[in-house]
C-alpha cells in the first residue's frame, strides 16, 4: 500500500503512446495452441505486439483485483486512476516506449497471457476496450502434450489434470462477457472458415478490419510434441494424435474421468474409453 500513498506521479501518470489503445489478447491453457493464436493477431499489420509468451498479465491484475476487492473506495487514488495506473505499467513493460519509434502505424496492442476470471476482470478494468480470443482444446491431446514437453515435465499427470479442468471457470465467464471470443484448435487445423470468422469478430470488437495476414501463421506455426512411444508420423497426424489415451495407463485414465470428466462434456469432447 505504501506506493499508493506516495503524492501523485505525473511520471506514472503520463502519457503513452499506446495508453489508450485496445488490447486485443490471446489466451488458454498452454499446449492448446495459444502459440499459433498469438502468432495470428501479431500478424496484423496494425496491431503492436508484444510476441512472447509471459503469464505477467495474469498474476498482476489477478492481484490488483485482489486488492481493489479488499480496499474498496478507501485506496489514495481513485479507481479509475487505480487501474490506469496498472495498465501504464504493462504498458512500459511490454510495450516500452523505446522500442516502438513510429507507434502512430498501430492501432491496437497484442500479446499472450493465461487467464482466469479475476485476473480477467482485472485486465477488462485497466484496458477498457478489451478482445480476449482465448483457446481451449481436447483435454486429452492437452494432457498428452504436457507430458511430452519438456518444460512440465516436473508436473505430475493429476497435476496436469487439474489445470486443464479448473480453466473451465473461463468457459463459464466467457458465457455472458461479449468481449470474449472463444475458438478451438480444431479450427487451426480443419475449419479456417469459422477461425477467421472468430478472429474478424474480434478484431471488429475494437474497431480493426481483419487481415488476411492474419492467417498466414496457420502453415507454419505447429510444431507438436511427440509422444511417450508414438511414432513421429503419429505424433504429426491430427487424428492420430487424439488416441494418446490408449497409450496411458489405467490408473492414468481413471484420473482422467474423475478430473477431467465434466469438463470433457461442457466443452463438447467426448471420452473414447467409455
Amino acid at each position: 500500500m505504501a506506493f499508493f500513498q506516495f503524492k501523485r506521479n505525473e511520471a506514472i501518470f503520463s502519457e503513452h503512446p499506446f495508453l489508450d489503445s485496445p488490447l486485443i489478447l490471446a489466451s488458454g491453457v498452454g499446449r492448446s495452441g495459444t502459440t499459433v493464436l498469438r502468432h495470428c493477431l501479431a500478424a496484423h499489420p496494425k496491431v503492436a505486439s508484444y510476441n512472447h509468451e509471459c503469464n505477467y498479465i495474469h498474476h498482476l491484475m489477478r492481484a490488483a483485483n485482489l486488492h481493489m476487492e479488499e480496499v474498496g473506495d478507501s485506496v489514495p487514488v481513485g479507481r479509475r486512476e487505480f487501474w490506469r495506473m496498472h495498465r501504464r505499467t504493462l504498458l512500459d513493460l511490454y510495450w516500452p516506449t523505446a522500442n516502438w519509434r513510429t507507434p502512430e502505424e498501430y492501432s491496437a496492442i497484442s500479446t499472450y497471457s493465461m487467464l482466469d476470471p479475476r485476473s480477467a476482470i482485472g485486465l477488462k478494468e485497466a484496458f477498457p476496450r478489451l478482445a480476449i480470443c482465448y483457446i481451449i482444446r481436447n483435454g486429452i491431446e492437452v494432457i498428452s502434450s504436457y507430458q511430452s514437453f519438456r518444460g512440465f515435465k516436473e508436473m505430475t499427470f493429476e497435476d496436469v489434470c487439474k489445470l486443464w479442468a479448473l480453466r473451465q471457470d473461463m468457459l463459464q465467464y466467457q458465457s455472458s462477457r461479449p468481449h470474449i471470443f472463444l475458438c478451438r484448435y480444431e479450427w487451426l487445423i480443419r475449419d479456417t472458415p469459422k477461425f477467421k470468422q472468430t478472429l474478424e469478430s474480434a478484431f471488429q470488437s475494437i474497431g480493426l478490419e481483419f487481415n488476411q495476414a492474419c492467417l498466414a501463421p496457420l502453415s507454419k506455426r505447429f510444431h507438436p510434441t511427440r509422444f511417450a512411444g508414438e511414432s513421429r508420423h503419429a505424433a504429426k497426424d491430427p487424428k492420430q494424435r487424439s488416441q494418446r489415451w490408449k497409450l496411458w495407463s489405467d490408473e492414468q485414465r481413471e484420473t482422467f474421468v474423475r478430473i477431467c470428466g465434466e469438463a470433457m462434456t461442457h466443452h463438447q469432447y467426448e471420452i473414447p474409453w467409455l
